[in-house]
């Protein structure tokens, strides 16, 4: 058995938020990831018999750091989080930077940079069990908004998870795959993957089901915004897709 396991929770919140939680499994003690509600990540850990042991946090927005007050009110919780982003998100124990890494029962965590949603914007690579946790930079079939910084750092801050592994499962804390998925449609009609990913997700969706995780080899087929090949184009797609 695979001694770490990867929990989602559903928030059912407007933005379509998950929580995901990572749980090294003989201990019983979980990593929570960008936690939108505390209510529900500490009902979730009581009714798995889960122990919070760390936060990891990937930028400032309200709904991935709301949670984070109400959970450090109970016990002293190490938070991990974007160097950049300490003015905004105050109750960060643990600043990082790009390439910093560190460790969770012994699973080496490597922080990648990804300036462009916001500008202090940090995501979590876990080669070992292929794991990428990406909050808003990433997302099946898109990208996040470029809110505070430029399209060209959104443009290579892309381009660098997509030179992670193929193999690597992408955990990004929305589901917008369906929308993003009629966008790389209008935007890649011809494209036969592109079509059968929205017919699979769809499919999902209609269910009731997550499209998640993905993986950077199924991005690197489908996603228009992987697939730009110059800043200049990463920037007409997502202009376009902001208006769409």
């Amino acid at each position: 058995m695979m001694p770490f396991k990867i929990h989602c929770i559903d928030v059912k919140n407007n933005l379509q938020n998950y929580i995901w939680l990572l749980e090294h499994r003989d201990s019983k003690q979980v990593v929570v990831i960008d936690p939108t509600e505390a209510g529900l990540v500490q009902d979730y850990c009581q009714q798995h018999g889960l122990q919070l042991g760390q936060i990891w946090l990937t930028h400032w927005h309200k709904d991935h750091i709301g949670g984070v007050p109400e959970l450090l009110h109970e016990q002293n919780i190490p938070v991990y989080g974007p160097r950049e982003e300490l003015s905004k998100i105050p109750f960060i124990t643990h600043p990082l930077a790009h390439e910093d890494q560190f460790q969770f029962h012994g699973l080496e965590v490597s922080v990648i940079s990804v300036p462009g949603h916001t500008l202090g914007h940090i995501v979590y690579f876990i080669d070992e069990i292929d794991a990428l946790f990406c909050g808003d930079t990433l997302f099946a079939m898109g990208c996040g908004r470029v809110f505070e910084g430029t399209f060209e750092q959104m443009y290579h801050s892309l381009a660098r998870l997509a030179a992670l592994p193929p193999r690597t499962q992408v955990y990004c804390t929305h589901e917008y795959t369906l929308s993003n998925a009629q966008f790389a449609l209008h935007a890649e009609p011809d494209n036969l993957e592109i079509q059968t990913r929205h017919e699979q997700v769809e499919r999902l969706r209609m269910l009731g089901q997550s499209t998640l995780p993905s993986s950077i080899e199924i991005e690197l087929k489908t996603n228009p915004f992987l697939r730009a090949d110059s800043v200049e184009e990463f920037a007409r797609l997502r202009t376009l897709k902001d208006n769409f």
